[in-house]
């Protein structure tokens, strides 16, 4: 599969084009939303598909290193100092002004940042590698064999995740959403399909560790060149501009402090299970995370394409668009995450019997269950979250990262000695349950948007329908004991909430707006800026 072939403008977009364009939120928004569930969805069916066969092989030990290595190339969002999200904000404001000169020093000073930044957190895991693989790879002889050589594949996925963080903001930044889940949808094959390879050749976990490597060595490769075509002329050679440093770190201050806050919510739970539970222990939770993970990415596919949308109209005046903009995204990401929550928390035995084993359905399905909770809760906070930044107010969502982050830590502490894998779900559940309804309120009222319309139109009746698919699912339950019949259970709850939605749920305006991107035979070109 090769990369698809790039049309791009000799001019960025006017002023009178983005105005025109900015007439038609309800289009833009969905046809870019669609893109990125479509990546999101191919990806997803990889990821289950391959996932058992790889378990099986390695063993919950070796599967155990494979995720904490993943785990670990997560820190590259916080290492970068935020300069990604910041240089997605302000080159979505510049691109439709013509400003291509500034979006060039934009990028090789963020690219610069992220190139030292990357080289540091290279640095900082080697050198003690020992200490590390000490206090958190605990396991038997196998893992003790391949703990320092998967401490340096973390470490060179550190450094490549760090890259991909200025060098992906380019694609989002100018919406071409086409392009960017392009690129997904490959790396994640190669991501997935490549462990089963070098497995079925009778290699083991150092090769699959090499394929993880090398799936992000080919992201920065394939996003590179597309930023180039996006933008003509754009310079890879680092070089750092302290007034484009400013910009940037102005905006990334308060990403930085999230991001370094957001750790403890997104990672600390598998350190503190390392250290106190056997590493077999991260396998029964991580794979239930995995599920719960990928419904939470279902949301990053709406807040990915608000926040450019947020700034280039905030940038322009439109505030009744925005206005317009935080409405319906709510609602659709409230819409789009309820039925998914709702079958993790009536059928998380069956959903891990059939896709793992009697073994992992007994230790996962109430990890699963408060996940899936915690998913919903942290889901409904990304439209508020990426809204607030794309407005220029990053210090509000940063606050309640804060609060958030140290009752999660404190809930960890006190809850995996006592509980284990268990109670790191309930960790992960309690502070979103106390702190995201009074950020979402917080920033509603910020906007000047009324908090009660809010409700009513973006919660109130998806919640009434997922109520009608929670009673189906949870009466036929008893009935989801193989694939089949799970499958069957699973789509028919879908269908009654997806009719209730389209139906009842959405304004006339939001159905043709979705519809009219059906019929058309060039759906796919209007993510990109006119």
């Amino acid at each position: 599969m090769s990369l698809p072939r790039l049309q791009i403008a000799s001019t960025p977009a006017s002023l009178a084009d983005a105005s025109a364009r900015d007439g038609s939120v309800s289009r833009q928004f969905f046809s870019n939303t669609i893109l990125n569930y479509v990546g999101q969805g191919l990806i997803l069916v990889l990821t289950f598909a391959t996932a058992p066969y790889i378990v099986h092989h390695l063993g919950p030990e070796l599967f155990g290193i494979v995720a904490l290595v993943q785990v670990i190339a997560g820190f590259a969002g916080l290492l970068n100092l935020g300069v990604g999200r910041a240089l997605t904000k302000y080159v979505s404001e510049l691109y439709w002004k013509g400003e291509v000169q500034a979006i060039g020093q934009l990028f090789q000073t963020a690219w610069a940042t992220c190139l030292v930044a990357g080289l540091v957190g290279l640095i900082v895991l080697i050198a003690p590698r020992e200490l590390i693989s000490r206090f958190f790879f605990r396991g038997g002889p196998d893992v003790d064999a391949v703990a320092g050589f998967a401490i340096y594949v973390a470490a060179f996925g550190l450094f490549t995740a760090m890259l991909l963080e200025a060098i992906s903001a380019l694609p989002i930044a100018l919406q071409r959403f086409e392009i960017f889940n392009a690129i997904n949808v490959i790396v994640g094959a190669v991501r997935c399909l490549g462990p089963i390879v070098v497995l079925a050749c009778g290699y083991s976990i150092r090769a699959v560790l090499i394929v993880i490597l090398a799936s992000n060595l080919l992201a920065v490769g394939a996003f590179a060149f597309a930023s180039r075509s996006f933008i003509p002329g754009l310079s890879f050679l680092p070089s750092f501009s302290s007034s484009a440093f400013r910009k940037l770190f102005s905006f990334s201050l308060p990403l930085f402090l999230s991001a370094l806050f957001s750790l403890i919510v997104a990672r600390v739970d598998r350190f503190i299970l390392a250290y106190y539970l056997p590493l077999a222990a991260i396998t029964f939770y991580t794979l239930p995370s995995l599920i719960s993970d990928k419904a939470a990415a279902s949301a990053a596919n709406i807040t990915s394409v608000v926040f450019p949308f947020t700034s280039e109209l905030h940038s322009m005046g439109a505030h009744d668009k925005v206005h317009e903009l935080y409405l319906r995204s709510t609602k659709i990401l409230t819409l789009i995450t309820l039925p998914f929550t709702v079958i993790l928390l009536t059928l998380p035995g069956p959903i891990l019997q059939v896709w793992l084993g009697n073994e992992y359905a007994e230790q996962g399905a109430v990890v699963l269950r408060v996940l899936g909770a915690a998913t919903f809760f942290s889901a409904i906070s990304g439209v508020a979250t990426v809204t607030s930044l794309g407005v220029g107010k990053a210090w509000v969502p940063a606050a309640f990262v804060f609060a958030s982050s140290g009752l999660t830590l404190l809930s960890n502490l006190v809850l995996v000695p006592a509980y284990g894998i268990n109670g790191a779900a309930f960790a992960a559940l309690v502070p979103q349950m106390l702190m995201v309804p009074p950020f979402v309120f917080t920033i509603t009222r910020m906007l000047k948007f009324s908090s009660r319309e809010l409700f009513s139109h973006g919660f109130l009746r998806p919640l009434i329908c997922a109520s009608v698919q929670f009673v189906v699912l949870f009466y036929f339950r008893r009935y989801a004991n193989n694939l089949g019949t799970l499958g069957i259970l699973c789509i028919v709850s879908l269908c009654i909430y997806g009719t209730l939605s389209l139906f009842w749920a959405t304004t006339q305006q939001e159905r043709s707006a979705l519809l009219r991107l059906l019929p058309s035979a060039d759906w796919l070109k209007c993510a990109r800026l006119r």
